[in-house]
């Protein structure tokens, strides 16, 4: 499937389940707000908003994105400032035009600084083996991706020790259900018991709980489609204060490649993996080896129970995760890869 026909077809179903407006009428909305006299969707669609590019504003003025928003998925905007005053311009600053009149379900308007760069999704590489010019753009794309978390790390949030206890109660009880249901060739029972027994540390006051962007997949991060450097990170709805490394699946994400067949790592994974947390330690300054090992060994875990929640439940209205497991063949497949080269260290 090309990517084009994957997008229209994620905004055909935005909009088939809608009473109004329809795609012309939020097109027409969008040239409105933003006095633009070209508009054209993204090229990776959300599958709870419908967003837009608006170009050829009057001068000075520079291109704009416009975002149609279902209730599950409108912006906080003291998320989206926590996560300006972290990671400064790769998060685009956003600012809210109301609800459409008449929406049916409602929604809700956005609008916010166009970035350049692609998704990952249209630029990472769809083959397990790449020329030596390749490895070398996806080098400096994981060791931008480890700043990415390095400033999360150095940013660590105060939080409600209640409401922490119940985000942690939350995941247990995910957790355990997924041991109950699942078969034990997916995710054996004693490494979801480990994973429940890491819990309290990565809750407890000596982990970061840090912002987390809850939905840091290959669509929601720009790159420059000729370096690899990360350009932007968009769509923070599902942004919560957890604890460091909830979103660590991204590197699974971006060092392979999914296709019918299943997952295929790609050949210098290892070593991709291995310049991220060259990249990390020294940006954050962790030091000391026995340090470093405890910190990735929990940032790896809050990484696979990330993972386990986006990939093995159905998802709530809002996009975050539900109690109810769902297995999906395609996203099993994942699972299996990705936790079958790590059992062994958390078993």
């Amino acid at each position: 499937m090309t990517q084009s026909s994957w997008a229209q077809q994620a905004t055909n179903r935005f909009f088939s389940g809608r009473k109004s407006p329809s795609q012309i009428q939020c097109d027409e909305i969008a040239q409105s707000v933003s006095g633009a006299s070209t508009v054209s969707p993204v090229d990776s669609p959300g599958s709870m908003s419908y967003t837009i590019i608006c170009s050829g504003r009057p001068e000075p003025l520079q291109d704009l994105i416009v975002s149609f928003r279902e209730p599950g998925a409108m912006l906080d905007e003291e998320m989206v400032k926590l996560a300006k005053d972290i990671h400064g311009d790769l998060v685009p600053e956003s600012t809210y035009h109301g609800n459409v009149e008449g929406a049916d379900p409602p929604l809700s308007i956005y609008s916010m600084p166009y970035l350049r760069g692609s998704s990952c999704i249209e630029v990472l590489a769809f083959q397990v083996e790449m020329d030596p010019e390749e490895e070398a753009k996806h080098g400096v794309f994981v060791k931008h991706l480890a700043r990415y978390f390095a400033r999360c790390w150095s940013s660590s949030r105060p939080v409600d020790r209640q409401t922490q206890a119940e985000k942690q109660e939350g995941i247990r009880k995910r957790l355990a259900r997924l041991a109950e249901e699942s078969p034990s060739s997916i995710l054996s029972n004693s490494m979801l018991s480990k994973l429940i027994e890491n819990l309290p540390l990565l809750f407890s006051q000596d982990y970061p709980q840090v912002l987390t962007h809850g939905d840091f997949s290959v669509t929601n991060i720009l790159v420059d489609e000729n370096k690899f450097e990360i350009t932007g990170i968009v769509d923070w709805s599902l942004a919560a204060v957890m604890p460091f490394g909830m979103d660590l699946d991204i590197l699974f994400l971006t060092t392979g490649f999914m296709t019918q067949d299943g997952w295929h790592d790609y050949a210098g994974k290892l070593l991709l993996r291995d310049t991220f947390w060259k990249e990390f330690w020294a940006a954050s300054g962790i030091e000391g080896e026995e340090r470093r090992g405890r910190t990735q060994g929990l940032a790896e875990s809050a990484g696979q129970i990330g993972a386990i929640l986006r990939l093995a439940f159905r998802r709530n209205a809002d996009g975050s995760p539900s109690e109810e497991v769902l297995m999906s063949e395609s996203r099993m497949k994942q699972l299996r890869a990705w936790f079958g080269e790590q059992a062994a260290r958390l078993t």
